[in-house]
């Protein structure tokens, strides 16, 4: 066998063994658009949520308080570790379908949610507020 095809051999196995791990998709180059239509809806001692799905989102971050959260995604993100920032909120991370069920809360306390998509490029931003307050 000569040495050209072996070495146009061992470079196409090569190539073919490296896969596509680590690399990012066309969709995932651009970062997720805003989840819409988020709806808050009590039940005992729960909230369950709910948003329209984001097709080229991974996971999404549900961002929720028990005031309203009207800061922007930079800010919220920095609530976490940063205590000059005005507003703490709590952070439920990587879920990764369009819905939860958040549990253990306080009847008659009003909850705020705001949900931001994400990809591998980030997130474009917070969806609309929805609020509700859980029964006994």
């Amino acid at each position: 066998m000569s040495t050209r095809i072996l070495a146009a051999l061992l470079f196409s196995s090569l190539l073919f063994s490296c896969g596509d791990e680590g690399t990012i998709s066309y969709k995932e180059k651009m970062p997720p658009t805003v989840p819409g239509n988020l709806e808050a809806v009590a039940g005992s001692q729960q909230i369950t949520l709910s948003w329209d799905e984001v097709s080229n989102a991974s996971n999404y971050r549900i961002y929720w308080n028990t005031e309203e959260i009207t800061e922007n995604l930079k800010h919220i993100t920095n609530a976490e570790g940063d205590p000059n920032t005005s507003i703490t909120v709590q952070t439920i991370k990587d879920i990764v379908t369009n819905s939860y069920v958040h549990t253990g809360l306080t009847p008659g306390t009003t909850y705020y949610y705001r949900v931001a998509a994400f990809n591998k490029a980030g997130s474009k931003g917070l969806s609309i507020e929805a609020s509700s307050s859980p029964s006994l």
